[in-house]
């Protein structure tokens, strides 16, 4: 299969999974592990790299507008309530960056494993039925 064609499956892959209440970082990596992907290291994080950013892209489009006015609230003295959203979204973040810092070796390692993928992924998927 040639890269091009590999490629677009995995956007595929993202696109669907991401605003799923699944894994797509886990999806992603089964789905490099089943097209055989040779890519190894670097390479293979800048693959996923350039497909979240993708991702991300095309978030802030859709929702241009939302996070616009969110900005502009945060600029005027009047609006408390953006204030209020702005600071839940900072503090919301602030585990998960403490997590991340002190345990990115650990999670990395884990990560790399494509049975601990598949886990993660029903795991997931188990906890957001039952939750």
């Amino acid at each position: 299969m040639s890269e091009i064609l590999k490629s677009i499956v995995l956007g595929i892959v993202q696109g669907i999974t991401e605003f799923l209440p699944v894994s797509s970082s886990g999806h992603l990596e089964l789905a490099k592990f089943i097209l055989g992907e040779e890519a190894v290291g670097e390479e293979s994080l800048l693959m996923t790299v350039v497909l979240h950013v993708g991702t991300a892209l095309a978030t802030i489009y859709v929702f241009r507008k939302d996070i616009l006015e969110i900005l502009k609230g945060l600029f005027d003295k009047n609006d408390k309530e953006s204030k209020q959203f702005t600071l839940k979204i900072i503090l919301s973040m602030i585990p998960a960056a403490i997590v991340g810092l002190l345990f990115e070796k650990q999670i990395s390692d884990v990560h790399r494993q494509n049975h601990v993928c598949l886990l993660h992924a029903h795991f997931d998927r188990y906890l957001v039925v039952f939750c």
